[in-house]
């Protein structure tokens, strides 16, 4: 059923340790036709340029030999005022949160140039955390927390960096991993059009299916929602967000096919509706 993906992190990426070369062999052993590297660049300071520096490198120096890798990188949304700051003082350093802004801006570590200058072919945008918050409990709860997933979405939706959009809806450190319904309709219908309008992929992603917050429940509906993406004409791409072995490390231990995430994820897929020929692979023309 899948056959391609286009997420996963190497040993370049500041929280991962698996070999690039371990990954394409990974690969060939299981078929797959195209994989994309999308090491982590979360912030314009010299810590996290040099880990993407270091991964273009090293896909680089391997396509040679493995000429079905892809150089790819996942962005995530951070304050404007952050990045400016780093922008100033080469540093996060000292950054303090600005006072007085009911939401900040968002930005991106790099310009769709700079990223094409180091040989990047696609970025998967993706929220992680909540960057509107000031500190309070709030802030942090369900709603703060949803109301602010929901912003960076719908803002990547509309990034001209964004090739896919990773993740949509992650865990949300649990508050909706076990019932996706949780989560208004109404949002769900307006990110896919903004992601249909604007040209976007979406992701299958195992690694955030199956770790400590997700339930059989909610990787049904998962799979359902991306069903219904796809029915309105969104092509989904697959990644196994894998940090640290290319068996991917956030598939939970009981589950009996661990060791093949895109192979663990076929009942919840095929339970959708998905079949073969389903999932997208990125082509040339899709590319940078």
């Amino acid at each position: 059923m899948i056959h391609s993906y286009f997420h996963i992190h190497s040993e370049h990426s500041y929280d991962a340790k698996l070999p690039l070369e371990e990954i394409a062999k990974g690969a060939m052993a299981c078929g797959f036709t195209r994989v994309g590297i999308t090491d982590h660049l979360n912030y314009n300071d010299p810590p996290f340029l040099q880990n993407i520096y270091d991964s273009a490198a090293g896909v680089k120096a391997l396509r040679e030999k493995y000429p079905f890798m892809f150089l790819g990188v996942e962005l995530t949304p951070i304050q404007k005022a952050q990045f400016d700051y780093i922008a100033k003082n080469g540093t996060r350093e000292g950054y303090a949160l600005p006072k007085g802004a009911d939401r900040y801006g968002i930005e991106l570590a790099l310009t769709k140039q700079e990223l094409m200058a180091l040989g990047i072919r696609y970025a998967v945008g993706a929220a992680h955390w909540s960057i509107d918050t000031i500190g309070t409990e709030e802030a942090h709860g369900f709603e703060g927390t949803l109301r602010e997933f929901y912003r960076q979405q719908m803002w990547l939706a509309e990034d001209e960096r964004v090739t896919i959009l990773g993740h949509p809806w992650y865990n949300g450190h649990g508050f909706w991993g076990e019932d996706l319904s949780v989560i208004p309709r109404s949002m769900q219908m307006e990110l896919a059009a903004a992601v249909k309008e604007n040209g976007k992929y979406v992701e299958c992603n195992s690694g955030m299916l199956f770790n400590k917050y997700t339930g059989e429940k909610y990787r049904y509906q998962y799979a359902e929602m991306l069903r219904e993406y796809f029915e309105m004409g969104i092509r989904v791409t697959y990644g196994s967000d894998s940090h640290r072995s290319y068996n991917n490390d956030r598939i939970l231990e009981e589950q009996p096919l661990a060791g093949r995430a895109h192979e663990a994820m076929a009942k919840y897929l095929a339970a959708a509706g998905f079949k073969d020929g389903d999932f997208y692979t990125l082509q040339d023309s899709d590319l940078w």
